[in-house]
């Protein structure tokens, strides 16, 4: 049988179909075709909009959940046999197996796509719902009597980030916003008991004291309402500062998270004193050796 080539990538193959070689027919006519690449996707709970429905990965199944996108977002021919999903930053990335076959001419196969969705964030029916019911409640989290630094932050977000993935299957609550301040960071939360969670869990990872303060802000269904606050106040002193505590000067030595060991400038005495302690103690920071 005669040979001819490819006018297209010049392979010199045994059939051309529709005036190209198979591997250029395959790539043409993908078995995929992604026809919208937007998802609205509920900031609050990860659910995604299809179909004039809000869907859940948790209810589904996320295997499920990237089926339905692909039945509403793409067009396949074939059979799916395999999907690989990431969630990267406000992305979703899939790598899809598909078997079969883009023309009569062409044995089936399988063939791997990469496919890429953007997310436009939204809020879903039941996080609206829950929104407008709870009692919203504020974590601050502040250092003392430095503030807290960019590196600081970043663990505090990250810290954050895993108790939430921790809790994803969890109703607790949902962080509403994360605002910087000058000298720490704001996180509401649509409960006060996401709020306390994430207050408690911080602490461990820093020598923290926690201050709780409850406002009253009316009634509902005869029940009083309360906005709650934690605060977390985090030490931020350094070995080798020199501070005043009750009137005598101290330098400070080390710090962990439940003590904090002085030298005093007078006495020539070691002492050791828990954070509770030094925070209630209000010292003043004057220097550093």
């Amino acid at each position: 049988m005669a040979r001819v080539y490819c006018p297209h990538c010049g392979r010199l193959v045994d059939k051309l179909i529709e005036g190209m070689c198979e591997d250029c027919y395959i790539e043409k006519y993908p078995l995929i075709t992604v026809k919208d690449k937007t998802l609205l996707k509920c900031k609050y709970c990860g659910a995604v909009y299809l179909r004039g429905k809000w869907v859940r990965a948790r209810k589904t199944g996320t295997e499920e959940l990237v089926k339905r996108i692909l039945a509403e977002k793409a067009t396949v021919r074939g059979i799916v046999e395999k999907i690989d999903v990431q969630e990267i930053g406000n992305k979703l990335h899939l790598h899809v197996t598909v078997e079969g076959s883009p023309h009569p001419l062409i044995a089936e196969r399988a063939l791997a796509y990469q496919i890429e969705f953007s997310y436009d964030n939204d809020i879903c029916i039941d996080c609206r719902e829950m929104l407008s019911k709870r009692e919203f409640a504020l974590l601050q989290v502040r250092g003392t009597p430095r503030g807290l630094d960019d590196a600081m932050k970043k663990k505090i977000f990250q810290i954050v980030e895993q108790e939430l993935y921790k809790l994803k299957d969890k109703r607790i609550g949902y962080i509403s916003d994360i605002k910087n301040t000058e000298n720490g960071v704001d996180i509401y939360t649509t409960s006060a008991g996401l709020a306390r969670h994430l207050a408690y869990v911080i602490h461990k990872h820093f020598p923290s004291q926690i201050v709780e303060t409850a406002k009253n802000i009316g009634v509902k269904d005869g029940r009083r309402l309360y906005h709650m606050t934690y605060a977390v106040i985090i030490i931020t002193y350094k070995p080798g500062d020199i501070i005043v505590l009750k009137g005598e000067r101290k330098s400070t030595i080390s710090i962990n998270n439940k003590f904090i060991v002085l030298y005093s400038i007078e006495t020539k005495k070691y002492e050791q004193i828990t954070i509770r302690e030094l925070l209630s103690s209000k010292p003043l920071l004057i220097g550093n050796s």
